[in-house]
């Protein structure tokens, strides 16, 4: 997966599709979604003691998995979307570097692209009929 990744990653015209459906789904949850108690608990005990970085990618990962359990496709991408979000905002607010915020990131990665290239393909098709 990390070499298709890294190949669509190297089609300029799928970057910027891909970014823009980023900042679409950040707009998005920011928006529309609101928090469970477990996880805006987790955020502000996170925010005073980043010794909860190991619960909190232990709940980021739960929910991606419970995503991808999922079996219409559409809550399924929705779930996958509010998890990838929220950990685009941790890393942003606080700047993690931790081992286990990265593997949690590169489960996140793997889910979301091919997500993403699988629109952006369909996309194209329908532009060319």
């Amino acid at each position: 997966m990390k070499k298709k990744i890294e190949k669509w990653l190297q089609d300029e015209r799928f970057t910027d599709y891909a970014d823009r459906r980023i900042l679409t789904e950040v707009d998005d949850v920011c928006e529309n979604y609101r928090p469970d108690p477990e996880y805006e608990e987790l955020t502000r005990a996170f925010r005073r003691d980043e010794r909860y970085i190991v619960p909190m990618v232990a709940y980021l990962s739960y929910r991606l998995q419970v995503a991808k359990l999922q079996k219409d496709a559409r809550k399924c991408k929705r779930a996958v979307w509010w998890v990838f979000v929220q950990s685009i905002l941790l890393s942003n607010a606080t700047q993690i570097h931790f081992t286990e915020f990265s593997l949690l990131q590169t489960k996140l990665m793997e889910t979301v692209m091919p997500m993403l290239h699988d629109e952006y393909v369909k996309k194209l098709n329908k532009k060319k009929r």
